[in-house]
């Protein structure tokens, strides 16, 4: 056999005979076997790591989308924070503004205020009863003696349009149409129903009402009440004229709490609506005294009525 090697290996069992082919073959297949499994393993782990690398894509897209949900929580968080924040320093500001309101009619009023009191318990002593309100409004000069159209001449100092002087007009010239119907603002009695010339008011009448207070009417064409009537609220007591110093038919309407002239608007304009109105635009009156009053007198009333 030429160009061949041939290795004899002998021991105890024999000689075995090997070619350099065979060796050969043998490594070459061994060799292919080996390349065979790694690529084979090699594909089983790169299988395993795509796997394992799909897994980690997935769930970094599910961490990328729970991050972008809470950051949209977190931004709609702060957005309702600010929104929380701008209603608690909007109601703070309301509350500093009841407080200061409260303040006000409790100094209008004569009511000592403590700093450490709740306001609820400073809002019940201010409280008055629908009960109270209706005996006000029975019993003080509240709202239009005749249909609201309007002010000629208000509260003040002015020029006469007649005397042509500056003087100091104690009332309000209403304007209403001739022979328009006159009403009591409140209960009271007649203290003067006549014709005052001296004071320029023509026909005038004057009503004496509760707890100090009265009401003038100048310049009627008609009076229906006389001196000592008791009128009710609402009642006609007369209709308007242009007697006595008048440029024209109207109604001069005064209102006299203890002989002194008080601005009558504030008394037109006040109505249930708006029952603080008057504590806080007059304050002339001592108007917790007041209130006392009438809570004493609707208490008495009522204790009467029980027996």
């Amino acid at each position: 056999m030429r160009n061949k090697l041939t290795i004899i290996v002998s021991d105890v069992n024999g000689s075995k005979h090997y070619t350099v082919n065979q060796i050969i073959k043998k490594i070459l297949f061994y060799f292919i076997l080996f390349i065979l499994l790694f690529v084979l393993v090699g594909i089983i782990w790169i299988k395993i790591l795509l796997n394992e690398l799909n897994n980690i894509n997935s769930k970094k897209l599910l961490y990328e989308k729970q991050a972008k949900i809470l950051l949209q929580k977190n931004i709609n968080l702060s957005n309702k924070y600010k929104i929380v924040k701008d209603k608690i320093k909007q109601k703070s500001e309301r509350l500093d503004k009841i407080n200061d309101k409260i303040s006000d009619l409790e100094n209008i009023m004569g009511i000592s205020n403590d700093a450490n009191e709740s306001i609820s318990n400073r809002i019940n002593n201010l409280k008055i009863t629908s009960i109270d309100r209706k005996e006000f409004f029975k019993n003080i000069p509240n709202g239009y003696p005749v249909p609201n159209n309007g002010i000629s001449s208000k509260f003040g100092w002015r020029i006469n349009p007649i005397l042509k002087k500056k003087e100091f007009h104690p009332g309000l010239d209403l304007r209403a149409k001739m022979g328009e119907r006159i009403i009591a603002p409140a209960d009271a009695i007649v203290e003067y129903s006549g014709y005052h010339k001296r004071s320029g008011y023509g026909n005038l009448i004057i009503l004496d009402h509760n707890f100090g207070f009265k009401t003038l009417y100048g310049h009627l064409s008609k009076r229906v009440v006389k001196n000592g009537d008791f009128v009710k609220k609402g009642e006609i007591i007369g209709y308007v004229g242009s007697t006595g110093l008048s440029t024209g038919h109207h109604l001069h309407y005064g209102v006299m709490y203890l002989q002194r002239f008080l601005n009558p608007y504030y008394f037109v304009k006040w109505n249930n609506k708006d029952f603080n109105y008057i504590f806080k635009k007059e304050r002339k009156i001592k108007w917790q005294s007041l209130i006392k009053a009438i809570q004493s007198q609707i208490q008495l009333s009522s204790q009467q009525v029980q027996k």
